[in-house]
Order: structure tokens, then C-alpha cells, then sequence
């Protein structure tokens, strides 16, 4: 069965104004219903990456995460939780202060990251965030082929702590995406978890000329996709939707011969 991390921004800016918590309360009630509804992960955001995006400081992004990873740490103790962040040093102390599990790092490291990555022992979320220009899958499978040996040379156990992203909406526009999303299923040659992230983007809400706020249908539809593509990760927004989702494929892929 597929799994769901489910997204909390600790921001005031990031696109989807529902992923936003500002104070304890909602954090915590926030946490506690994504769990309740089934998710095995909580992403945790300081630093907004939508398009067009300037990136606060890494000072400030460190204030933002360090306050919600002590509350999450107070009220969910046991909880895994993943920090999305492309900055190393970030990274690190959330691993070692907070027990952070997993690095999604959307702009897709470098050495220093991947040498934070195997000293800490956390898994790693690598990203696609390259622009494409005439072949995105294509593109998408050199890029996984030249960072997966990189992270082995920088001591990666990557056979166990690697999930690959094809990065939608990161420097791809709505046919890319679709593109990708439909050739999706070749990034199953690596023999890594894929994780797809979809979740209310504009390649849901724009072929549909409707707002993000409008997009939990499509995505679903989406993440289905994405599930027949051979995702085992939906990062979501809305995680009992996507938990329905993933239940019913289980139960239609078990008739599958």
C-alpha cells in the first residue's frame, strides 16, 4: 500500500493557504487530524517554494521550523516527520535536535547536502527540479542517473534511504507535467520508491481554470494517476481523500492479473 505524508507549512506565504498554521492550537489540531485520517508522515515546511518565490533566510527558516518541530516533538513524540528544506545546516540540526526522519529537499542537493544526508543517516527526498526543454522524461531519467551516483559517492546507503520526486511544477509547464506524469512509471528502472507530489498544484487547478482551492477533486484524480504510474508516496494536502484513494486502488490492484 501506498503511503501519505501529509504537508503543514509554517509559513505565511506558501500557495495553498490551507496548509498554513500560524499558531499552537492549529498546529497541533492539524497534526493530530492528519493522523487520525491515516498519515504516515507529517512534511513540514519554513520556507515557502511556490513559484516566484524569493526564499526567506535560512535564520528565519530555522526560527519558523524550530518552532513547530517543538511543539510536534511535545505532542507527537513518535510521530515520523520529515522537514522540507535545501539548505544543509537546516537540515542537519532538524535531524539531530529534533529526530527529524526525512530530508524532502525540492531543488535536488548537491555534495554538501548529500554529505549531510549519509552522516545523519536520514532518508532523502531527490527531486527533479531542473527546467526541461524537449524531453522532460528523458531529461528526468539523466538527472536520477547522474545524482543517484553522486549521493553513493558521498557515502548514500541509497538502496535504503532514497525516494525520488519527479519534481512537478518545479521548472516544468502543464504539458511537461503531464508529460512526466504519464512516463512516470520509468523511473521504476532506478528499483526506488517514487514519491509523487501533485497535491492542488497548477497543473490540477489551471488546465481546469479553477482556483487551488477548488482542485481537491483533480486532485485526486491526480494522485490516482499517479498511483497507476507506480508512485508509493502521495505527498497530499488532504490526506483522508488521498488515504480513500490509495484504499480503493489496493483493493482494484489485488484483481489484477
Amino acid at each position: 500500500m501506498a503511503k501519505i505524508m501529509g504537508i503543514i507549512n509554517v509559513t505565511p506565504d506558501s500557495f495553498w493557504s490551507g496548509s498554513r498554521v500560524q499558531d499552537r492550537q492549529t498546529l497541533v489540531e492539524r497534526v493530530r487530524l492528519m493522523v487520525s485520517q491515516g498519515a504516515d508522515a507529517i512534511d513540514l515546511g519554513g520556507c515557502s517554494t511556490r513559484p516566484g518565490s524569493v526564499p526567506v533566510s535560512g535564520e528565519e527558516e530555522m526560527e519558523r521550523l524550530q518552532w513547530g518541530l517543538d511543539i510536534i516533538r511535545d505532542s507527537f513524540p513518535d510521530l515520523i516527520v520529515s522537514v522540507d528544506t535545501f539548505r544543509p545546516q537546516i537540515a542537519r540540526r532538524c535531524v539531530d535536535d529534533w529526530g527529524v526522519s526525512i530530508i524532502n529537499d525540492v531543488y535536488g542537493g548537491y555534495d554538501e547536502m548529500y554529505r549531510t544526508v549519509a552522516e545523519t543517516g536520514a532518508c532523502y527526498v531527490l527531486s527533479f527540479s531542473e527546467e526541461c526543454v524537449k524531453d522532460p522524461v528523458g531529461e528526468m531519467i539523466s538527472f536520477f542517473a547522474d545524482r543517484i551516483p553522486q549521493m553513493e559517492n558521498a557515502g548514500v546507503d541509497v538502496s535504503e534511504r532514497v525516494i525520488l520526486d519527479p519534481g512537478f511544477g518545479f521548472g516544468k509547464n502543464l504539458e511537461q507535467n503531464y508529460e512526466i506524469l504519464a512516463g512516470m512509471d520509468r523511473l521504476q528502472e532506478f528499483g526506488l520508491p517514487v514519491m509523487a507530489g501533485v497535491s492542488r498544484k497548477s497543473m490540477a487547478f489551471r488546465l481546469l481554470d479553477i482556483t487551488p482551492k477548488e482542485s481537491l477533486n483533480a486532485t485526486t484524480v491526480l494522485n490516482t494517476l499517479s498511483l497507476l504510474r507506480g508512485a508509493e508516496w502521495l505527498r497530499v494536502h488532504d490526506v483522508l481523500e488521498a488515504v480513500q484513494v490509495v484504499k480503493l486502488f489496493g483493493m482494484y490492484n489485488g484483481f489484477l492479473v
